[in-house]
């Protein structure tokens, strides 16, 4: 085992922090429609995949299983819905409660593991659980009395936490038999190819984009697509997505600071309330269930 991987947890880290830059780099290509920024952040990743993928790994990706191609396929299924649930969200609603939301995501992990994948669960990780979601419908509740698009926002952002855990889950049970790039590639290529249908399906424009947001989203694209999300993937064949669920919770801090030095987005005080009940449920639940991991 070398450096990374006796080291994974701190990678985790690593990409969570370069995934909080999602945000900003969605807002400043705020012109550009959700689908489009989905389709160019893969277009711009996929060259920097490919060359890896097909020449060194081109033999596994010839003797992969129907069940392994199949179950990578939907993951790149949820990773492109979750992505674009994301970007629809982003721009209706505050960074903050956006953010917040979304790290709902080791939430429904435990509910996915536990209804799919029978886990037992634990009555003591289910308390941080229901605190964390008292935590979330005050965010939610928040915006609600302030702006009806604003609650559009908080529950497309709250369902790119659903899929995104489907993500991890999906990426859990394959990645141990593939390699970090095989997976990748077919996970990210599947998903570039959802956004590539969605743009004709939905008659969104390949071009006439400005340089700004194209550069914010290739930006986008090395930070938080390579940097972060592909991390990830190599991530799972070494630490659970339960881990790597419940440490971007701290993309809340990362991305609320970045917020107010970009845009001047200083968070109200019912977000702070609800925000921070909701990171200390989701805290209290990853402490028990380490505490139970012992066990």
């Amino acid at each position: 085992m070398n450096y990374f991987q006796r080291n994974a947890k701190v990678v985790v880290i690593l990409a969570c922090i370069a995934a909080s830059t999602s945000a900003v780099f969605v807002r400043i290509a705020e012109d550009v429609p959700s689908m489009a920024v989905g389709f160019y952040r893969l277009s711009f990743t996929m060259p920097f995949l490919s060359i890896p993928a097909l020449t060194v790994y081109r033999k596994e990706l010839t003797t992969l299983s129907r069940k392994q191609l199949t179950g990578s396929l939907l993951a790149g299924l949820f990773l492109f819905l979750h992505f674009l649930t994301w970007f629809m969200g982003i721009v209706r609603t505050t960074v903050a409660s956006a953010v917040i939301l979304c790290t709902l995501h080791p939430i429904f992990v435990l509910l996915i593991t536990a209804i799919v994948f029978r886990d037992k669960i634990k009555l003591k990780p289910v308390a941080g659980v229901i605190v964390a979601l008292i935590g979330a419908s005050i965010v939610a509740g928040g915006d609600f009395s302030f702006s009806g698009d604003a609650i559009v926002g908080d529950l497309l952002a709250l369902s790119a936490a659903f899929f995104m855990a489907m993500y991890l889950v999906f990426g859990n049970k394959l990645r141990p038999g593939i390699s970090a790039a095989a997976y990748v590639f077919l996970v990210f290529g599947s998903c570039w190819i959802f956004f590539a249908l969605g743009m004709l399906v939905t008659d969104t424009p390949f071009t006439g984009y400005s340089y700004k947001s194209l550069s914010a989203i290739f930006a986008m694209a090395m930070i938080c697509q390579i940097g972060a999300h592909a991390v990830f993937n190599w991530c799972l064949g070494y630490v659970s997505p339960l881990y790597i669920a419940t440490t971007e919770t701290g993309e809340v801090i990362f991305a609320g600071i970045l917020a107010f030095l970009f845009f001047s987005e200083a968070p109200a005080l019912w977000q702070y309330i609800g925000g921070g009940i909701t990171i200390c449920g989701i805290f209290i639940y990853n402490y028990f269930e380490a505490e139970d991991s012992k066990v």
